[in-house]
Formats: structure tokens, C-alpha cells, sequence
């Protein structure tokens, strides 16, 4: 009997967890999400409770981004010649030391608007180091054909994390102590230095990283890169996207705790919205992709994220508050799988950590250029203000998009 379409799209989605390597790695990350969406809520929170300014709740996204934004580059051209589960193993033992730090802070009565900051960046200097390496790897794992489910599977853990964990920092935050939920995030880390530590040793775990190459060599890798029209184009795409985006992320917790008067189960119920809505749209994102593709999938992201950022200022509040979070967190879904699966399968593997890298920094420098500003300009104007600008910028851009294409 012949298979449908919706039922080879479906099978392929979930394809790529019947590797057994592959698997163990999406279920450790998928913990270590958690514990990651739970310590962005407790930070936001924290920083509400430490200083009642919106500006400086969006800073704590600024400080979080920004390392990526200036070392992601490095870190690609490391990984691309380290041995990648070693250089991944340091680095997330790293970070959980720097989330265990920011516990004993925390609980201990410690913390500061400035040390709060201090450490949202280290973590953030430990995921700029990560990225690349983490994404080539998975690549590496899976058949090329499964590349761009791999990326929505991973996708869906982050956004699935998402839904639960900033939900539950609420609830940690409101029956125990802010504090808690980074002990959590640090408790959140040691799945994955374990699944990390056991590959290092394990036969065959792995490709071994040829020495680094002359600087020359370096540079015709990421002139290759640069070259490539689709992938400028995807660069462009991405920094727009997420320039406009942030200002729903910087400022949400602020507009919630401040402006709504919630407290802060409610303020993560309202986060984890978005989540649900994610995983909602990572569903869809499959079939999706089959019928319109890539470009006009990204355009109707960029819509659908000014669309809900325009929502938060509409009378009526709650209703269109909720439907915000939802039309959030669908495109928010269709942009990072789509764009994250087409910058992992551009290049060849001897230079996709530099190319992941490139792309890495255009998302993430969207991402912190972004929260500076809408920070600065809910310090002067106000938040409603501020969401009309980021709204109508994404559907201006939604307009311009598909002139750009990515294949």
C-alpha cells in the first residue's frame, strides 16, 4: 500500500530519533533547556523585583545575547578544528558553575542589578561558545537528508522546554525563592557533561578534528561562506527578524510584572504561552515547508510576530494578551527551525561551524542590537510605544522578504 504525503512527512520528522547518539543528546538538551528557560524567567523576574525598569529587564536578554554576538565567530572557527565533544563537555561544565554561582548569590542575599547582569553575560559567553559546535555536531549525527529534521526535533525540545520551564521558575519563584530556579538551572546542566564525557570515550564516537589550518586557509572558508547569495540573503533575513522579535522577549516579563500586575506564576504562565504555541507551529512546520517553502515560510514568521506584538497594546487586553503569545510562538517556531535547518545544510561539514557561526551572529546580534533599543526606547516612550515600532518594522519587513531568497 502506498504512503501519504502527511504520513512520509510525519515519519521523516521523527526519523531522526532512532539513532541511538542522536537521541540520548535530544533528551539530555532537552533537560538542559528546561533548566535554561526557567533561569531566563528567574532572571527577568529577579531584575523586576531588584529595579522596576523595563530598560534594564531588557538588558538582562542584551547580556545574555551579547557574547554571542561577539565570540560566536571564534567559536565556530574552534570547533571546526577541536575535537567537538571535548570543546562541548568544558563548556557546559562551564556553565553550570557560572548557574551554580548565580544560586549562591541569589539565595544568599547577594545579588545585584550588576552582579545579576555579570552573570546572565558569563552564561551567555558559555552558550556563545557552544553553539556552533553543538549544531555542526548534531548535523554530523544524522543522514543529510534528515538535517532539517533534526534542526525542527531540536527546535521543539527548546520551544517544549520553553512552554514548561518558564511556567514552573513561576510557581519555584512564588512558593520558594527566585534563587532556586538557578540551582535548578546548574541541577539542569550535568545530563549533558555526562552524555558529553561518555561520547568523548566512546569508539567511533565521532570524527577527530584535523589541525588548524593556516590563516589563509581560514580565510577562503569564510570567503566561500560570504560568497554564497542564499546565504546573505539568509543572513538579512534572520537579522530583521530577530532585531524586531527581541522586542517581544526583552520587554514581555517587564510589560507583565510592571504594566499588567502580575505576579510571578502569572508572568510565567504568560511566558510559557509561547511555548505552547512553538510547539504548536513546530507541528505544522513539516508540511508546512512541503507546500510554500522556506522563503515564504519566514515572511509569514515575520508577520505573524509583528502581528502579536501590535496585539499587546489592543483594548480588551487579556484576549488579545493571549492571542499574542500564541501568534508568538507559531512564528516563532517557522523561523528558527526553518532558518537554523538551512544555514546547518548550505555547507559542506569541514566548514559548517563557521557558517553556523556567521549565521549565529546575525540572529543574535539582531537579537541584542534589538533589546538595547527597545529598552532604551520603553525608558523614553514607553512599552506600548515600543511594541508598535517592533510590530510595524516586522510587517514592513514581511513585505520585502521574499525579494531575498535563500535557495
Amino acid at each position: 500500500m502506498r504512503r501519504s504525503k502527511s504520513y512520509d512527512v510525519a515519519a521523516s520528522l521523527w526519523s531522526p530519533l532512532r539513532n541511538e547518539r542522536f537521541r540520548s543528546l535530544w533528551l539530555a538538551n532537552l533537560v538542559s533547556n528546561l533548566g535554561t528557560w526557567m533561569q531566563g524567567m528567574g532572571a527577568a523576574w529577579m531584575m523586576v523585583q531588584l529595579s522596576m525598569s523595563p530598560q534594564l529587564v531588557a538588558w538582562v536578554q542584551t547580556a545574555m545575547t551579547l557574547p554571542i554576538l561577539l565570540i560566536v565567530v571564534p567559536a565556530g572557527l574552534v570547533a571546526d578544528h577541536t575535537d567537538r565533544r571535548t570543546f562541548l563537555f568544558f563548556t557546559h561544565f562551564g556553565m553550570a558553575v557560572t548557574a551554580l554561582a548565580l544560586g549562591i548569590l541569589a539565595t544568599g542575599g547577594g545579588m545585584t542589578p550588576t552582579l545579576l547582569l555579570s552573570g546572565t553575560f558569563l552564561l551567555g559567553c558559555g552558550t556563545a561558545m557552544t553553539m556552533p559546535a553543538w549544531q555542526a555536531a548534531i548535523s554530523t549525527l544524522v543522514d543529510p537528508a534528515e538535517i532539517h529534521s533534526a534542526a525542527t526535533l531540536n527546535g521543539m525540545s527548546f520551544n517544549f522546554a520553553r512552554t514548561i520551564g518558564q511556567a514552573l521558575a513561576g510557581w519555584v519563584a512564588q512558593i520558594w525563592a527566585v534563587g532556586v530556579i538557578f540551582w535548578l538551572n546548574a541541577v539542569s546542566f550535568l545530563g549533558l557533561v555526562f552524555v558529553f564525557w561518555r561520547w568523548r570515550f566512546a569508539a567511533n564516537g565521532g570524527e577527530t578534528r584535523p589541525l588548524a589550518p593556516r590563516r589563509p586557509q581560514m580565510l577562503a572558508g569564510f570567503h566561500t561562506i560570504l560568497a554564497s547569495v542564499g546565504f546573505r540573503a539568509l543572513l538579512l533575513r534572520t537579522f530583521l527578524i530577530f532585531f524586531g522579535a527581541s522586542c517581544m522577549w526583552s520587554l514581555l516579563p517587564a510589560f507583565a510584572g510592571i504594566q499588567l500586575r502580575l505576579d510571578a506564576p502569572g508572568v510565567g504562565l504568560l511566558m510559557s504561552a509561547i511555548g505552547a504555541g512553538a510547539v504548536a507551529g513546530g507541528g505544522l512546520l513539516p508540511s508546512l515547508n512541503a507546500r510554500i517553502g522556506i522563503g515564504r515560510l519566514t515572511s509569514l514568521a515575520a508577520a505573524l510576530l509583528g502581528v502579536s506584538l501590535l496585539s499587546l497594546t489592543a483594548e480588551g487586553r487579556f484576549g488579545s494578551i493571549w492571542f499574542s503569545m500564541a501568534a508568538t510562538g507559531v512564528g516563532w517556531a517557522f523561523v528558527v527551525s526553518s532558518l537554523n535547518g538551512t544555514a546547518q545544510s548550505m555547507f559542506p561539514v569541514e566548514i559548517r561551524a563557521r557558517a553556523i557561526s556567521i549565521y549565529l551572529m546575525a540572529m543574535y546580534g539582531g537579537t541584542t542590537v534589538g533589546s538595547w533599543t527597545w529598552g532604551v526606547l520603553s525608558a523614553s516612550h514607553g512599552m506600548n510605544f515600543t511594541f508598535v515600532v517592533a510590530g510595524a518594522m516586522l510587517l514592513v519587513s514581511a513585505l520585502f522578504m521574499n525579494r531575498w531568497s535563500i535557495t
